[in-house]
């Protein structure tokens, strides 16, 4: 258990950073939406990111380079998964939103502990779904069919293998950026 000053450290951190606050309740309100509806709306992402770099004007927050460049590098990291469609372009457009507000090195982070924690989620809802078998045989299949295609020079199609189901991706990368924000602000 924490002693109470690294717990006084850590909520000192958050009220003296506001922009971490409007981000998680940003993620917060997209994480309800993509549970409910399994879309992200673009003025939440889009209007979200555009925040970020108003917000990087403000003192206290990343400068509007930093708030650029991770907007970039947000949308960079996840862009590879659309164009494979296995993410939605919500989800990636969500990461790009996360890097406006973080900025360019720390998005890094947060998209390294989304994946992280959305394959937490992907195995909890294949275990929920009584379907972690087919799971497996799909990342081996996955990891088969990527070799193959690199060998051969071929795009990689996914739409052949069966899906155990889709899950909001949102969720992940709420979990991911939060944790991510909870290790910047504890040093």
């Amino acid at each position: 258990m924490p002693d109470l000053t690294t717990t006084q450290q850590f909520i000192a951190g958050w009220a003296a950073s506001g922009g971490h606050l409007v981000l998680a309740g940003l993620l917060c309100a997209a994480t309800a939406i993509d549970l409910r509806t399994f879309r992200l709306p673009n003025w939440l992402t889009v209007g979200g990111a555009l925040a970020g770099l108003v917000w990087s004007l403000l003192p206290g927050g990343v400068s509007p380079l930093h708030a650029l460049g991770g907007l970039g590098l947000g949308l960079v990291a996840l862009l590879p998964l659309w164009l494979l469609r296995v993410m939605g372009a919500g989800d990636v457009k969500l990461m790009a939103m996360v890097g406006a507000f973080l900025g360019a090195p720390e998005v890094l982070m947060a998209v390294l502990l989304s994946f992280i924690a959305g394959g937490v989620v992907a195995l909890g809802f294949a275990v929920w779904r009584r379907a972690t078998g087919q799971m497996l045989v799909n990342v081996r299949d996955a990891v088969f069919m990527n070799a193959m295609a690199i060998a051969a020079g071929q795009r990689l199609d996914f739409a052949s293998t069966p899906s155990i189901g889709k899950f909001p991706y949102g969720v992940a990368i709420t979990a991911g950026t939060l944790a991510c924000i909870a290790v910047l602000h504890l040093g």
